[in-house]
């Protein structure tokens, strides 16, 4: 469903907020992570609202929709809440150069959060993501969602 409905307004949203890697090199956001962000946050209700206060299709924050000048009480409205979501991936993309697990660990825990306090174990989330339970298994489960959608495109 989250595949064929939201399309479109994906690849736009995307051609439309490229972000920065590391080596200073313009990139587009790949469309299967959107969706597997939707698919993570809300499983394509776009009226979806957490017990946090975070709304719509791709889970928005009031604070975070008031940073990106979203309207929040409109974050319902599945276009807006795509181009909303995919302007914060960008921004963290680029404020991680590029790093998409802080970037994914930046949308979940809050985007300074992997700064504040990251993860001590060793492997690949070392020092890269947020130490919480909730921001640990979100990550891993959007990444896992990014290869399920990546290889039905």
């Amino acid at each position: 469903m989250i595949r064929e409905k939201y399309s479109d307004s994906i690849n736009r949203a995307v051609a439309k907020y490229p972000y920065i890697n590391k080596d200073g090199v313009r990139l587009t956001i790949h469309p299967g992570l959107v969706k597997a962000v939707i698919y993570q946050e809300s499983r394509g209700n776009p009226d979806a609202k957490s017990h946090a206060g975070a709304y719509g299709l791709t889970q928005i924050m009031p604070q975070t929709a008031r940073l990106l000048e979203c309207d929040y009480n409109k974050l319902n409205n599945p276009e807006l809440a795509i181009d909303c979501s995919v302007k914060f991936l960008a921004a963290l993309l680029t404020y991680n150069k590029g790093d998409l697990i802080r970037s994914l660990s930046g949308y979940n825990g809050g985007t300074h959060s992997t700064a504040s306090r990251p993860t001590t174990t060793e492997g690949l989330l070392a020092g890269r993501i947020y130490d919480h339970p909730e921001t640990r298994g979100y990550v891993v489960s959007v990444l896992r969602w990014f290869e399920w959608f990546k290889m039905r495109e």
